[in-house]
């Protein structure tokens, strides 16, 4: 596990940092801060896609096979992000570093699956997200120094040294896992997959934007909801799908998955909501506000590994059940504090959300794929990915626009309680999920 965190490990500390500077990067590369934050909003949006494919290529070629090549990939683009020479060439390389990193949690996540026991399996999937949970934290903190004393491209270099790491010592200690099956792949079923939530996610993105017509947004996620359709179609008429869809109705595989993506929508939409509360409400500058905001994601990181251990005693249902609940809580008293102006309300929201999502992760993730036969790993971990990362942007742009153009104590007060109803929905669909692991 020690030698495959590195490899994913600079993706999230990069996502943090380049949020934090796409002021830096827009004038930089004399281009607007629009166009710049593509940078990171492409890399989270071809992660999303590339889930679910890479998770069914490592289940087919081997994970070991699949994470290596990822590893590949993020060493050269990752220093090449640096040395871009227009906002062009940025978004191409964080596209292809996202889509390397969607690949490598596909098939990462199914590694450490194959190499634990069902007994000790939560646990290590505690550690493992405990571990790239922790990334973003170190992202504000070693990044946003990385970027006030030398700029930002300089991060780029730093980030690039970890992909080294990452690639040589996974190549030299990973042992090849997953069998491998003989079959085909279904590239169709892919390619329909991935530009279905392509289309979904950009629509959504692009919602709210200025010059973006609602009518152009709804159009693309229209034409995504009937790309799913079509591979739906597909899937059913394949000998070896992408997803096979009688997974789809075993509870404690869909069910965990979509309470994942409820909880994505208020933990990462209230994560982007929150510098306007510090900035809008409390008046704090972004520098401090971004400092207190690395509490969030270091107590994720360490809750994360304590999930691990709580499954097993709390099972698979109350797990989920508690941890969307406190997340729900949490939002409220982010509601409180936007009402109140309040930073003791604000500091114990920071506290609640990230223990609450981070002990049921390693419950929902391990509950899922004791659902799956284990040659299925990879593409069970790719679909969880690929409705997360769809939770993820779904709840950053919805959220943001029901803040509206004037920022107010109400509107970011509206904005969380809707993330607070997106919590108790998957707390509520939480009691849905069986105690038999394969039900």
């Amino acid at each position: 596990m020690a030698a495959i965190v590195p490899v994913q490990f600079g993706v999230g500390m990069s996502l943090t940092v380049i949020a934090v500077a796409i002021g830096d990067i827009a004038r930089d590369l004399e281009t607007g801060t629009d166009a710049a934050s593509w940078a990171v909003t492409g890399a989270i949006l071809a992660a999303g896609v590339s889930t679910a494919l890479g998770g069914k290529l490592g289940d087919v070629y081997g994970h070991r096979r699949v994470f290596i090549a990822s590893a590949i990939m993020l060493v050269l683009v990752t220093p090449l992000s640096g040395l871009a020479w227009n906002v062009e060439s940025l978004i191409a390389f964080r596209v292809a570093a996202g889509v390397a990193n969607g690949a490598a949690t596909a098939a990462g996540t199914a590694m450490v699956l194959l190499a634990f026991p069902l007994a000790t399996r939560s646990r290590a999937i505690g550690w493992y997200q405990s571990a790239l949970s922790g990334a973003p934290a170190l992202g504000l903190i070693i990044g946003g120094q990385i970027v006030e004393q030398f700029g930002w491209r300089w991060v780029f270099a730093f980030f690039g040294v970890i992909a080294v790491v990452g690639l040589v010592t996974s190549s030299v200690v990973v042992r090849p896992m997953g069998r491998g099956l003989d079959v085909a792949i279904d590239y169709w079923g892919g390619l329909t997959l991935s530009a279905a939530v392509a289309l979904m996610l950009v629509g959504l993105t692009l919602l709210g934007n200025d010059g973006v017509s609602v009518a152009m947004s709804a159009g693309l996620m229209g034409g995504g909801v009937v790309l799913l359709a079509v591979f739906a179609y597909i899937e059913r008429r394949v000998s070896e799908p992408i997803i096979r869809m009688d997974y789809l109705r075993k509870r404690n595989f869909s069910v965990p998955i979509w309470v994942v993506t409820l909880a994505n929508f208020s933990f990462m939409g209230g994560l982007v909501v929150t510098p306007f509360l510090f900035t809008e409400r409390l008046g704090w500058g972004l520098g401090a506000a971004t400092l207190l905001l690395a509490v969030r994601p270091i107590t994720f990181s360490l809750c994360s590994f304590t999930g691990g251990y709580i499954h097993p005693r709390l099972g698979a249902r109350m797990t989920p059940v508690i941890g969307s609940s406190l997340l729900a809580v949490g939002m409220v008293f982010f509601a409180l504090s936007a009402w109140q102006a309040s930073l003791g309300w604000t500091v114990v929201g920071l506290f609640v959300v990230a223990i609450g999502h981070g002990i049921q992760l390693p419950s929902l993730t391990t509950t899922a794929s004791d659902a799956v036969e284990p040659e299925d790993y990879g593409v069970a971990s790719g679909m969880r990915g690929t409705l997360a990362q769809v939770g993820v942007t779904t709840g950053i742009q919805t959220m943001v626009i029901m803040i509206g153009t004037e920022v107010t104590g109400n509107s970011l007060a509206n904005s969380y309680l809707l993330g607070a109803a997106a919590a108790a929905v998957a707390a509520a669909l939480s009691l849905a999920i069986s105690p038999r692991s394969r039900y």
